[in-house]
């Protein structure tokens, strides 16, 4: 079943707002009405919605200064990033205390983060100077930093980054080409890694470098996965209840089509597991320069366990999203050069990525995210018929 009728995105926000089940809910998601609330003008970058109990969003300014803010409706959750704020002097605005309590801050004063953010800014030094390329309020920033040295990319995690700079160790022993991280600082909650190349294959398509990429992938699908790398989940249950959050008028197609990816998927996770990169697409391979195909794999915070196709059906829906066929083509022929491509399964886990990826758009504030959210699931519907 399609979607019949897809609500413009004002109608398709009101809807969000109202299935979070929090008083002001709007107030967070629409950029418009959260510039309003901070007194200057802000973009959304990043939000997540527990339903009736909170919304979160991550913002940037027009001088790059990010920052996020909160609703949520649990007075201990509030209270506990009051005393973390006081203990820590951070300095956080509280703009609202009932109903639903609502306050903000800067990248800094992020309650769960700002341990490790302090920590790893010691680390790089007083004077290094920090431009803040994603954050996801309380679990993670990456950053560009300027210090002494030459510049570099450092990412900040809630948590030990132990695992993180295991694999990046262990795939640059493979011959895997990735950047040589480092630990950072001393919670063990950061790494660091070399600002390389010219920029990414999405932004500056080249099929020779993809060409590298999926070759690369085969070898590291070829490679004997540690025992102790855990299976990464691919449960379409989930992905389809987070486009329900967001988008209720999806909810019914949503759900359907994770019936279907469920009856594929259940027999292939039985099957034996390579390490995989967990979140493959071409804007998370980095060209060395423009024209060349070297390159290097970033953003492995998803490496796990898995099934080989899922890496390619992840590259296959990226390539159909952004409307980059050569990219994909290009791809398969370098991993053919060195294992097998089952088209059958591609397909299946093409489709899985397209649903997983469906509410990204709503999450990124996308101003089309309600006809990209269909669409996308409307690529899933093709995969699986395909």
């Amino acid at each position: 079943m399609s979607i019949t009728t897809i609500p413009s995105a004002a109608a398709a926000d009101a809807l969000a707002a109202e299935s979070a089940g929090l008083p002001f809910a709007h107030e967070v998601l629409d950029p418009d009405a959260l510039s309003e609330l901070l007194q200057r003008p802000v973009r959304i970058t990043h939000l997540r919605i527990k339903p009736g109990h909170s919304v979160v969003a991550a913002h940037t300014d027009q001088s790059g200064r990010a920052g996020w803010t909160m609703l949520t409706n649990d007075p201990d959750k509030y209270g506990k990033a009051l005393k973390r704020a006081a203990d820590h002097a951070l300095d956080i605005l509280v703009h609202r205390t009932e109903p639903g309590m609502l306050y903000s801050g800067d990248v800094w004063a992020d309650t769960d983060l700002a341990k490790e953010l302090a920590a790893a800014r010691e680390a790089t030094g007083e004077q290094a100077q920090w431009s803040i390329l994603r954050f996801n309020p309380r679990r993670r920033v990456v950053a560009c930093v300027q210090g002494a040295g030459s510049p570099k990319v450092v990412r900040v995690l809630s948590d030990s980054t132990a695992a993180l700079l295991s694999i990046a160790a262990r795939w640059r022993h493979l011959g895997i080409p990735v950047t040589n991280a480092k630990a950072l600082g001393r919670r063990g909650t950061a790494v660091s890694t070399p600002l390389w190349g010219t920029g990414d294959l999405a932004a500056v398509p080249h099929p020779p470098a993809a060409v590298t990429a999926g070759a690369a992938l085969a070898r590291l699908h070829a490679a004997e996965a540690p025992a102790e790398l855990r299976r990464t989940p691919a449960d379409p249950g989930p992905a389809a209840a987070g486009v329900a959050r967001v988008a209720p008028w999806a909810a019914q197609h949503a759900e359907e089509l994770a019936a279907r990816l469920a009856e594929r998927l259940t027999p292939l996770e039985q099957l034996p597991a390579a390490e995989v990169h967990g979140d493959l697409s071409p804007d998370q391979v980095i060209l060395a320069a423009e024209g060349s195909h070297k390159i290097r794999l970033i953003d492995i915070d998803r490496a796990g366990a898995g099934r080989p196709m899922r890496d390619v059906g992840s590259w296959a829906a990226a390539c159909r999203r952004d409307q980059q066929p050569e990219l994909l083509e290009a791809f398969l022929a370098g991993y053919a050069e060195h294992a097998q491509v089952d088209r059958a399964e591609l397909n299946t886990w093409e489709a899985y990525a397209h649903l997983a990826s469906a509410a990204d758009f709503f999450r990124r504030r996308d101003p089309a995210w309600p006809a990209l959210t269909a669409r996308s699931l409307t690529f899933a519907e093709e995969a699986l018929n395909r």
